[in-house]
């Protein structure tokens, strides 16, 4: 027989867990595409030099998308803290289930209307 899981809304003394937990991972984020910004101003050396780094600058850039799509996430998590609807599906308004919410305290949706929309994107 197959266990039931039952999914509960986040309790509000976890908000501040949260809330610590999404600032930091915004403070790690936020240092790194600093850090990259630097890094891709220094274009000095011979013709592989500068090959090798605009190979470097286009792998940054695409890890810059990827985790500025993560900080828009946060920074929308950190809101709904705000707002006291942190752990709530934008899609089906039910709970996000605690794993989820521990694995990714950013995700927008449950792990449903997640799976749907990338089957069908």
């Amino acid at each position: 027989m197959k266990k039931k899981t039952t999914v509960r809304k986040v309790s509000s003394n976890s908000f501040k867990r949260f809330q610590d937990v999404l600032e930091k991972k915004r403070d790690i984020i936020l240092k790194m595409v600093t850090h990259n910004e630097k890094t891709l101003s220094n274009d000095v050396g011979d013709e592989a030099d500068v090959a090798s780094q605009t190979f470097e600058r286009e792998l940054l850039f695409e890890m810059e998308d990827s985790e500025r799509v993560i900080l828009d996430d946060i920074e929308a998590a950190l809101r709904k803290i705000e707002k006291g609807d942190f752990g709530i599906c934008e899609s089906c308004r039910k709970a996000i289930s605690s794993p989820r919410l521990k694995a990714m305290p950013w995700a927008r949706y449950c792990i449903s209307c997640q799976s749907r929309a990338e089957h069908s994107a």
